[in-house]
């Protein structure tokens, strides 16, 4: 290969590198079982879904009183299977207790713009960690960004 090739190359290599660091960056597969507390639903208000941030409800109709914080993940789905969505930032949230006693509804917005940026279209879930004191819960819903 001569010199022209050679810089040819290596700045092709240097635009692939470039690109592959750009949009979204996809972590490890989430595989655990998600929703499994019967009479409990987080589910995600689609008409308030934007690339910025949602607003999700947490419908408490099982027997137990449950906990949260306001932690969360947010997971992507690609082939079939759901992956972190990694941050471009960290995430920062207070350690608040918060609760949805048995029978009650709960209503959250969250703006994650700070902590992920613009999300990219796609099948997205929210995940967050619910306990009755006794044991812990993943509780998810599901939702699209355009």
């Amino acid at each position: 290969m001569n010199k022209n090739g050679k810089r040819l190359a290596c700045m092709l290599a240097l635009c692939l590198v470039f690109l592959a660091g750009c949009g979204q960056q996809l972590g490890e597969e989430f595989s655990e079982d998600v929703n499994m507390l019967e009479g409990a639903e987080l589910s995600v208000d689609e008409s308030l879904v934007t690339p910025v941030g949602i607003t999700y409800s947490i419908n408490n109709q099982s027997d137990r009183d449950l906990s949260y914080g306001q932690d969360y993940s947010l997971l992507k789905e690609k082939d079939g299977k759901w992956y972190f969505v990694e941050p471009e930032r960290s995430v920062a949230v207070t350690l608040e207790l918060l609760w949805v006693p048995s029978g009650s509804t709960d209503t959250v917005e969250i703006s994650w713009e700070n902590s992920y940026g613009k999300l990219p279209g796609g099948r997205y879930r929210l995940l967050k960690n619910f306990s009755d004191y006794e044991k812990g819960y993943y509780l998810a819903g599901e939702f699209d960004v355009k």
